[in-house]
């Protein structure tokens, strides 16, 4: 087993997207600190590695969820 494996290995293309949504969310709305970014970026280079690349736009609101971040996902 690889020991340089990271709990987001084993999330799906859908989980790692929402948890990408979830932490941009909490950075926007204050409650998580802009540390997190750093967070994103791994998930970023991860998504990467998996032939996915993640993009975002903030503070857009979104009917009827009203998120505000939009997500882009391409391959």
């Amino acid at each position: 087993m690889e020991s340089n494996k990271s709990p987001y290995d084993k999330f799906s293309d859908k989980e790692l997207v929402g948890y990408y949504l979830f932490i941009l969310t909490n950075i926007y709305s204050g409650k998580l600190s802009n540390a997190m970014f750093h967070e994103t970026n791994y998930l970023e280079n991860l998504a990467a590695k998996r032939g996915l690349y993640f993009t975002y736009k903030e503070n857009i609101v979104l009917s009827p969820q009203k998120q505000p971040i939009l997500i882009t996902v391409s391959k």
